[in-house]
């Protein structure tokens, strides 16, 4: 039997874009139902353990690829997507994005996009990191940098009460982190939205230029699920919704095209005494270069094995002591927009587990060749810094012990297949937005062209790639979108969640914690 559900307002998807949105909906006083695919996991569910967290909180496990098996996508799986299990790092988008964004059509007012962060960002309590909360490992890169007579600079993010564990990968069991399940969605809720997770939506149906309908299955049950409502709303990420549009026959001759990422990979460096880099935040440390950004992350134990070379594993095994010294810094770089979502071929012969879509995107040459100026330099800021050795990215163990080897990166780094750990958290586009009927999915105001009555709003509405960590942009773009999905200016100011529960009860107006 067939479950239906009626709202005037349906949202598929509960990450960046549609927790903003379904909020704002609710704010405005009108009825919205969220849609998720995955669970909604609190704190109290989740231990520290990665292979728990793993296959609760990420799509495939974390083991999400691209179609030619290159490279990983990591995304979210659970109410609240990805930024649940996101650093919640916090970069406003670089004004050059912005403006070649506006030549191609999809203009955001400088002065607008300002005060959408700022109001988004009082939300999310968004502040600098503070010393006492950096892992030890920060103080070496910090050291390299300043040897070489480079800026170090912290990251911003999204967090109160934060206790410093380096978890922030596998969700946060004591609540610090400020994501969209901590923040907007209970905002939404206590404001009369309905959230149902385990939903799964399979097409849109379409009468006469208007969204009529939603399919979906109950994930637990098996069964049949029917969404009506008045407006509809995806934001299932940059590849769940150009596959909801490709799978419903919207548009496709478009749906999917123009994806892009922030593509990068791990270096590792050894330091003669105990780093202890897993106590402290994950990310603390950051650097801008050309044509990239070396950030720190070190991951949990688990993740820090999967995407470093396998040499450097079996070297941790034959010395037990051997990660304690180890530190492990990314390199950063958006890809052009030249990706695609696609349908698998063949799909009438698949399972259904397998019937999914996938992103077909490979390292372009522009953006290896910016990762592997960026590692160069990595590798002597990281020799500056007091490392005895720095792995080489590569599946084979490759050690620069001399800044005269550095010169090597060219040529072990010359096939981007020889590059260990490849992958994405931040897939873009797919349902690009713009003011050419003939080329963009969206039209300048967030609405699917064609259909009077269903918008996007969701890292996929990027024409390109916003070049840094993505989060705050795509709730700060779903807080102007809603001028025309609410149907009114979003407000000037909101004073709701932890954050500001927090500053009301300390008598403060600044960020705590």
């Amino acid at each position: 039997m067939t479950r239906e559900l009626r709202s005037r307002f349906a949202v598929v998807g509960s990450g960046a874009g549609g927790a903003v949105t379904a909020y704002l909906l609710a704010r405005a006083g009108e009825p919205v139902v969220v849609l998720e695919r995955g669970a909604w996991v609190r704190p109290a569910d989740l231990r520290p353990d990665e292979p728990h967290a793993l296959a609760t909180l990420y799509q495939d496990g974390g083991a999400q690829l691209t179609r030619d098996l290159s490279m990983t996508v990591l995304q979210g799986r659970c109410v609240g997507g990805s930024t649940v299990v996101s650093n919640v790092v916090c970069f406003r988008m670089p004004e050059a994005v912005r403006r070649r964004f506006a030549a191609g059509g999809f203009e955001l007012p400088a002065a607008d996009l300002a005060a959408a962060y700022d109001v988004v960002e009082s939300v999310l309590n968004v502040h600098e990191i503070p010393a006492d909360r950096l892992n030890p490992a920060a103080e070496r890169l910090e050291a390299g940098l300043r040897a070489l007579g480079l800026e170090a600079r912290r990251f911003r993010h999204a967090s109160l009460d934060c206790v410093g564990c380096g978890e922030c990968n596998l969700g946060c069991r004591f609540g610090a982190k400020l994501d969209a399940s901590r923040t907007w969605i209970p905002m939404a809720v206590r404001r009369g939205a309905v959230v149902v997770p385990g939903v799964a939506v399979n097409r849109v149906e379409v009468e006469r230029g208007r969204v009529v309908a939603l399919h979906a299955t109950d994930l637990a049950k098996g069964t049949p699920v029917r969404v009506v409502a008045d407006r509809y709303v995806l934001a299932g990420g940059a590849i769940a919704t150009p596959e909801l549009l490709l799978r419903s026959g919207i548009l496709a001759d478009r749906a999917g095209t123009r994806a892009s990422m922030n593509a990068g990979a791990m270096m590792v460096a050894e330091f003669p005494a105990p780093l202890d880099a897993f106590r402290g935040l994950q990310m603390g440390v950051y650097h801008e270069t050309d044509g990239a950004t070396i950030e720190q992350d070190h991951n949990p134990y688990l993740s820090f094995c999967l995407t470093q070379p396998v040499g450097v594993d079996r070297l941790a095994a034959a010395r037990p002591d051997l990660y304690r010294h180890l530190t492990s810094v990314g390199v950063l770089a958006p890809t052009p927009p030249e990706g695609r979502v696609r349908l698998p071929r063949l799909r009438a012969l698949l399972p259904r587990a397998l019937d999914r879509a996938v992103l077909d995107a490979r390292l372009p040459e522009v953006t290896r060749a910016a990762m592997v100026k960026a590692y160069a330099l990595l590798a002597r800021i990281y020799l500056a810094g007091g490392a005895t050795r720095v792995f080489a990215p590569t599946h084979e163990v490759h050690e620069l012990r001399r800044p005269d080897d550095v010169g090597r990166l060219d040529a072990l780094l010359a096939d981007p297949r020889a590059i260990s750990g490849l992958g994405t958290a931040h897939p873009q586009g797919g349902s690009p937005i713009g003011d050419d009927d003939r080329r963009d999915v969206l039209t300048p105001e967030f609405r699917v062209r064609g259909l009077d009555n269903c918008f996007v709003v969701d890292a996929s509405v990027f024409p390109a790639s916003v070049e840094v960590n993505p989060l705050l942009s795509v709730m700060a773009v779903a807080y102007l979108a809603s001028r025309h999905v609410v149907g009114r200016a979003p407000p000037a100011a909101i004073e709701e969640g932890p954050a500001h529960d927090r500053r009301r009860a300390l008598g403060l107006g600044a960020a705590v914690g």
